[in-house]
């Protein structure tokens, strides 16, 4: 199975190696006992079930018919063929940021969000107009086609909030009072931003909350950050870290534990107040 061209196993594939791992002990049987049965290393499923690596169809077929799961093998083995598809975002190579191939993938197979923005709504949930005019400020030498494709990029990337199945992540996020007052476009266009958040934040599952100007906490410190989690809960949680030169992933168990410390810390914030009781001159500034 072909991983993505950053040389990581993309999401599904180690959603699938996770999924296996937790087969293999709900069956109660060792890493060395199912690797026996696989006619493999302990090592080489462990790879597996940790990396995603070698998840051939024969191979996991027989280790669910070694689990007891053969009612299983239909939809996971349809999940081994998704997963070896390029994801749709690949046609966008030529404006996605420097980042892992497979960053959206990360995005569409987590169960919650959780955002940090210090300066400007997250992509996630931006307007096209607020999209639009922030992509103009970041790529001013591009022309309109480049920046209405990037614009698309994002748009699709929030398709990941209205899926049917499974069920649209969690989302968390908490605003600092600076990315709201700060004018991205003109006026109406950020009347329609703070709208759209409060739709969002309409949704059950959603939280938009803002931090006012006058409060310290940790996150302060770290800049926009992405917390993604996935189910299983074997699988760990992935910090994406937004810079100027594009997006990294982060998944060393304890820099991850540091941002969620951060981010616990701002959530923790008494003076903070949901996205719907929330105002600014712009809802009363003429565009």
């Amino acid at each position: 199975m072909p991983v993505s061209r950053s040389g990581r196993p993309t999401a599904a594939q180690l959603l699938i190696g996770a999924r296996l791992r937790q087969l293999r002990t709900e069956a109660g049987l060792s890493t060395r006992q199912a690797a026996a049965e696989l006619g493999t290393s302990a090592s080489a499923l462990h790879r597996m079930e940790g990396h995603g690596v070698g998840l051939e169809p024969g191979r996991v077929r027989r280790l669910l018919s070694a689990y007891g799961r053969e009612a299983e093998a239909g939809a996971v083995l349809a999940d081994v063929e998704r997963a070896s598809r390029p994801g749709w975002w690949d046609a966008y190579r030529d404006v996605l940021p420097r980042s892992p191939a497979d960053l959206i993938g990360l995005e569409e197979h987590a169960y919650v969000i959780r955002l940090y923005a210090p300066a400007v709504v997250p992509d996630l949930l931006q307007t096209p107009a607020y999209a639009e005019a922030l992509q103009r400020v970041r790529h001013p030498e591009e022309d309109d086609r480049r920046i209405a494709r990037r614009v698309e990029l994002v748009v699709r990337r929030q398709a990941v909030l209205e899926r049917a199945d499974p069920a649209p992540p969690v989302v968390w996020a908490l605003l600092e009072e600076a990315a709201l007052r700060r004018r991205v476009g003109d006026a109406e266009v950020m009347r329609g931003q703070l709208a759209h958040l409060r739709l969002l934040a309409a949704r059950p599952g959603v939280t938009i909350r803002v931090v006012p100007m006058y409060t310290v906490h940790t996150a302060l410190l770290c800049g926009p950050v992405q917390l993604l989690r996935y189910r299983p809960a074997s699988l760990p949680d992935r910090v994406l870290l937004h810079t100027l030169d594009g997006i990294e992933v982060e998944d060393r168990r304890d820099v991850v534990a540091q941002y969620l410390i951060a981010l616990d810390s701002a959530a923790s914030v008494p003076d903070s107040v949901p996205i719907s009781a929330w105002r600014t001159d712009w809802e009363d500034a003429r565009a």
